[in-house]
């Protein structure tokens, strides 16, 4: 009898954990529509998919990238023309950064989806709405790549961008916070972060 209660426990643990991840990936997969419609429909400028680069009549193309499948990025200074003198992050890499991040719902990010930001403009703009952002930290934000402790879709956004860079990156749930409620940040959200990068000091090699 506890031999056939021990099966039927573990048989239901798996049934619940199986049930819980197949919808984390539903979310995901529905997030992963959702940025994909966007960014190819609403988005300024409109973007097409690196894939379509190659082929497109349009000198120039904006385009976005998928990374690991669950980072969208958007590099706007890709096409600038000093940009390939600067240098590029790596693993290891120091960078600092002037960023908004958003809960991103499928449409443009907005004054009322910013849940934190370092952008003196962002801040002051969000006080004339009447929103407390006092204890934001206006100082440039710091990343030392695979050190620093910051979301996973942050950092993989950054690597391969160069300095000077503006991205912007769109994040499913599983690149963001997961299924953990942080601040004002609704569990199972996906975030954008829009970012500057002041500078970055390379790594020895």
């Amino acid at each position: 009898m506890k031999l056939k209660l021990l099966i039927g426990l573990c048989a239901a643990m798996c049934l619940i954990l199986a049930v819980g991840c197949g919808d984390d990936v539903d979310v995901a997969e529905t997030q992963r529509s959702n940025i994909e419609r966007y960014l190819t429909s609403s988005h300024t400028p409109r973007l097409i998919n690196v894939k379509e680069v190659e082929n497109s009549l349009v000198p120039n193309p904006p385009f976005y990238e998928l990374i690991d499948f669950s980072v969208y990025r958007y590099i706007a200074t890709y096409y600038d023309a000093d940009r390939k003198l600067k240098p590029a992050i790596k693993q290891g890499d120091e960078v600092t950064l002037t960023f908004t991040a958003y809960v991103f719902t499928g449409s443009a990010p907005s004054l009322s989806s910013v849940y934190l930001s370092n952008d003196q403009s962002v801040i002051n703009a969000l006080r004339e709405a009447g929103l407390n952002a006092d204890y934001w930290d206006v100082e440039p934000l710091t990343i030392k790549i695979g050190e620093t402790n910051i979301i996973k879709g942050v950092t993989t956004s950054l690597i391969g961008c160069r300095e000077g860079d503006s991205v912007e990156a769109y994040m499913t749930l599983d690149a963001a916070y997961e299924d953990d409620v942080v601040g004002v940040v609704p569990k199972e959200s996906s975030v954008a972060w829009f970012y500057t990068i002041d500078s970055v000091n390379s790594a020895a090699l």
